[in-house]
């Protein structure tokens, strides 16, 4: 399984958060920044990367409350992708 990194040190927002990891799994432009449009683009072959990925994400302890959030949000999104469509995919706290 591929492993990409992701820093969120310095994320503010949510939109800072989507930027980084949609830019981690080469995502096309016009993809959403909402937890629907992360679902499709992981169960489907829109990004750049297909699974199977994992994704360690550093600097969650310094982000602010909206980011630590939105990562256990995604973590939930991943989680579900690989119990209901046996798609290879997670996200690490690190």
């Amino acid at each position: 399984m591929r492993t990409l990194k992701v820093d969120v040190a310095d994320c503010l927002t949510a939109d800072d958060v989507y930027e980084r990891l949609l830019a981690a799994l080469h995502a096309p432009d016009w993809h959403g920044h909402n937890l629907d449009a992360l679902w499709d683009s992981i169960t489907s072959d829109i990004n750049g990367l297909a699974p199977p990925y994992s994704i360690a994400v550093k600097g969650h302890e310094q982000a602010p409350a909206v980011v630590s959030v939105l990562l256990s949000r995604i973590q939930t999104v991943f989680a579900d992708a690989l119990r209901g469509k046996k798609i290879h995919v997670e996200l690490r706290l690190v």
